[in-house]
């Protein structure tokens, strides 16, 4: 790239005459005829090759350039002597009306003593131009795609339940499983009460993320004791592991840390890192909860599971929302593909990060890292190094 800085220049400038002509001072060397290149539609610049300051530059030049900016040293970027190359490469220079134009240009020894001559060979502005814009329309057209194949998606999941709802609500209604003493109407209440549930657990991680997206959600931080925050998720997730047929346990130490953070967020993180688990391990598992210190005294909490695992394409697409990962082996399944996306960003907003270490028929590990302003009271085993 080739960058001017304004200075004292040993030309004076009057582009108005289609030419820069030089005012040399007496100690300086004259400047070879360059008549013949005034004229020419190519835009010529002739500089001192051991400082880059400009001597000359023709009226091609003088329409292309920032008048303002012309006469003082031009040098390429990182700054140095500017030096002969006769491959033609891509610069960029302000030009005549404010934005940078995209240039490629030659270098020749021009004939007198110490100079070179810069030969600008296309103008590409445009086309760059034309081509960041087709970038930037693609990357909105898959932005597009993705969200309105995720509306069809988050519709199917919606509908799903609330379908359930309204048919054991008839149920109800016309009491058409027997005497009103019947327990099965409350096992069909039940699945309303269920139903209801992830629906709302739907909308409230939609919430979220739009509040993230936003800058709205703020921290609400507290002292969160790692051990009753286990304790309390895996309870809530009994009945769900125990529906699949997963074993869960947990794996801390007794002296296990305090966390300064916002309770409600590090349950919300470790349950969708623990749902997520559970979802995708076949019955007869084992999903295990899990903390330890890192080299730099930040805490890792890790939930792993034995389940059928992701391909390394699959990682970042698990990472990021309004993306689903349609294994035929999962499509029935229920799930939304926002728990690992909101836990990404709900990590983030603690200062920390997410990581997932998986392999296909390897069972997936999802870590979460708070950093180590974060942990409070004693220090659990470090992880070697």
């Amino acid at each position: 790239m080739l960058a001017f800085r304004n200075a004292m220049s040993p030309i004076r400038n009057d582009c108005r005459r289609g030419a820069a002509m030089p005012s040399l001072s007496p100690d300086q060397s004259p400047l070879p005829d360059v008549s013949l290149l005034a004229g020419l539609a190519t835009p010529l610049w002739l500089a001192r090759a051991e400082d880059g300051v400009v001597l000359w530059l023709n009226g091609a030049a003088c329409r292309l350039l920032d008048p303002d900016a012309v006469g003082g040293p031009l040098r390429f970027t990182p700054a140095g002597p500017m030096r002969e190359t006769a491959v033609p490469r891509d610069i960029g220079i302000r030009g005549s009306g404010g934005p940078s134009v995209e240039l490629t240009v030659r270098i020749d020894p021009a004939p007198g003593r110490g100079l070179l001559l810069v030969e600008g060979l296309a103008d590409d502005t445009a086309h760059r131009e034309l081509a960041r814009l087709k970038a930037r329309e693609a990357e909105l057209a898959d932005t597009n795609r993705r969200k309105s194949d995720y509306i069809n998606h988050l519709s199917h999941e919606l509908r799903t339940p609330l379908t359930a709802v309204i048919g054991f609500a008839e149920i109800l209604r016309d009491q058409l499983l027997g005497p009103p003493d019947s327990p099965r109407y409350g096992e069909a209440a039940a699945q309303i009460v269920a139903a209801g549930d992830y629906m709302l657990e739907l909308i409230n991680n939609l919430l979220d993320l739009a509040r993230i997206e936003a800058g709205r959600l703020d921290l609400h931080e507290e002292e969160c004791p790692l051990a009753l925050i286990v304790d309390a998720t895996l309870s809530m997730m009994a009945v769900r592991a125990e529906r699949g047929g997963v074993a869960m346990s947990a794996r801390l130490p007794a002296d296990s840390p305090t966390l300064w953070a916002d309770p409600s967020l590090v349950r919300q993180m470790l349950t969708n890192l623990v749902a997520n688990a559970l979802k995708f391990t076949a019955e007869g598992g084992h999903v295990t909860v899990s903390a330890e210190r890192d080299a730099d005294g930040g805490l890792i909490l890790a939930v792993a599971d034995d389940g059928r695992g992701m391909a390394p394409e699959q990682i970042p697409r698990a990472l990021t929302a309004f993306t689903q990962l349609h294994d035929p082996a999962t499509v029935a399944e229920r799930g939304s593909g926002l728990g690992l996306p909101l836990t990404a960003a709900l990590i983030a907003l603690h200062g920390g990060g997410i990581a997932i270490d998986s392999a296909p028929g390897r069972g997936t590990t999802l870590r979460l890292r708070f950093p180590p302003e974060r942990v409070l009271g004693p220090p659990l085993r470090p992880i070697r190094p």
